[in-house]
């Protein structure tokens, strides 16, 4: 398995990262190494822009969006930009899948076919090319004849943009920043992930390629020092961040120093509801536990982690997602019958471990998993997919996200015991029903405390809304709404009798 990582590398010349800024590849004499979750080895190197590159970044952004053309620029010549790199990215779709398995791990059939592929990246540009000739504005009644006073508003771009992406899908989360805000006219600043560089520089280099004026989008890389300089940049307008509740909160604190823009996609909890009428049983088992078993590993802020289960089907639930796990395949990522990823990281693999070890303390029944596969896997990242059952909602693997392969069953009684339950969290990210009653689904979806609910099953498409409540965030992503986020609203008042 690490000499297919190694291969990987040389297959695609990754080449040590550099920085894009005003224009050009720059970079900066800190460096720090990327580590593939599936071996611990070391795949390349990659700048640390740290403050002073982020200066220069918010810098070309800045004069990009106060003197540049490109906020000014029609809008057809801005859709033929933007259509004409969603075309780029379509061709390289394959070798940006590769890249992605070789930051994160995720098994290259995910990373070549799921939601998290090129094809949702390619989707998402497609989405907010169409916008760009479709913000509109209002204009309203005159209110009085006392004054001939007429409205009308206008949205007009942002500003400059921070965006700050996690590492579990980089293509995705590229396209959800840098398409909204190149539609709407603003200028932008990304910050990948200091554990997933290398789609994003690919991606850096397709936009390099598409004739945007110098400025209008960046990209820096490197740590935590990066992401705070960048998110509390006086130059910057707004912070479009995506990642853990403790930052979220962080970088909104700081914010109101020049009452920043926010839009915050942080940490779920979230839970899915199985009444004893579902369709099929099994199906909703299996569903539920391949989220924590198989894609990545539930690595993913929106995977439901607690399934409340009517006391009545417990056990046969638990006995279907105990028959899921024989088809969970760990090993080499770009193997296209690996089911599951690697944890990120080795202090991650940690996290996620002393969790399993407090769960069965709390009380909690272990019914499977709660280890690490050994042999050729013992230098990776690994954890054997884990389902506790007996849970109680006071305990801390009911409470906080953990972000792995660990499943919560929670047994509950009645409606109202379930939606108590579920609304029993500081998150709020999304949730599930699985029921035949479709006065049950409305019902119980509509007393959710959560920003999204599936009802038999969840996805998410780039002209859907998409965001939290609660600890899980602020604003939403998908859609319309991100037009919105990514536009001031102005009105002008013209008096007729001047």
């Amino acid at each position: 398995m690490q000499s297919s990582v190694t291969k990987m590398v040389d297959r695609f010349g990754v080449k040590p990262g550099r920085l894009w800024i005003g224009g050009a590849w720059t970079d900066v004499d800190e460096r720090f190494d990327q580590i593939h979750p599936a071996t611990n080895e070391i795949v390349t190197s990659i700048a640390d822009a740290g403050t002073g590159a982020v200066d220069l970044a918010v810098a070309a952004a800045r004069k990009a969006f106060d003197t540049g053309p490109w906020p000014r620029m029609g809008a057809k010549e801005r859709k033929k930009i933007l259509v004409r790199l969603q075309a780029r990215i379509e061709d390289a779709k394959e070798e940006l899948g590769y890249l992605q398995t070789l930051d994160n791990g995720i098994p290259i059939n995910f990373s070549l076919n799921s939601r998290v592929s090129a094809n949702m990246t390619v989707d998402i540009f497609d989405h907010y090319a169409g916008w760009i000739d479709k913000i509109t504005g209002e204009t309203f009644p005159r209110y009085t004849d006392a004054a001939n006073l007429h409205y009308m508003t206008f949205r007009d771009p942002v500003g400059v943009v921070g965006a700050i992406i996690p590492w579990n899908a980089p293509l995705v989360m590229f396209a959800l920043k840098v398409a909204p805000a190149l539609a709407t006219g603003c200028t932008i600043v990304m910050k990948a992930s200091e554990l997933a560089n290398l789609a994003v520089l690919r991606l850096a280099e397709i936009v390099a390629e598409c004739d945007l004026p110098p400025g209008v989008f960046n990209l820096v890389t490197g740590g935590p020092a990066t992401g705070e300089a960048l998110s509390t940049h006086p130059g910057v307008d707004k912070v479009s961040f995506t990642g853990s509740a403790a930052v979220g909160e962080r970088i909104m604190a700081k914010a109101g120093s020049n009452m920043k823009r926010l839009s915050l996609e942080l940490g779920g909890k979230s839970a899915v509801i199985v009444f004893p009428d579902t369709r099929d049983l099994k199906v909703a088992a299996t569903s539920i536990m391949s989220l924590s078993s198989t894609f990545l590993s539930g690595q993913v802020c929106s995977t439901p982690t607690r399934a409340l289960v009517h006391r009545s089907v417990v056990d046969e639930f638990v006995a279907h997602a105990q028959q899921q796990i024989s088809a969970v395949k760990f090993g080499d990522p770009f193997d296209m019958t690996t089911t599951s990823a690697p944890i990120i990281s080795r202090r991650q693999t940690d996290r996620v471990m002393s969790y399993i070890e407090t769960g069965s303390a709390e009380g909690a029944r272990l019914v499977f998993g709660g280890d690490r596969p050994g042999n050729e896997l013992a230098d990776g990242n690994w954890i054997n997919p884990t389902l506790f059952t007996d849970v109680r909602s006071d305990m801390r693997i009911a409470q906080d996200e953990i972000f792995g392969p660990v499943l919560s069953v929670i047994p509950f009684d009645t409606e109202e015991e379930a939606i108590t339950i579920a609304n029993d969290s500081v998150y709020g990210l999304s949730g599930g029903v699985y029921t035949t009653d479709l006065s049950r689904a409305f019902r119980v979806g509509r007393a959710m405390h959560t920003g999204t609910v599936g009802i038999n099953g969840y996805s998410l498409m780039p002209n859907s809304p998409a965001g939290g409540v609660k600890r899980s965030g602020i604003g939403r992503e998908g859609g319309w709404a991100t037009i919105e986020a990514f536009t001031e609203l102005k009105t002008l008042i013209l008096n007729l009798d001047a």
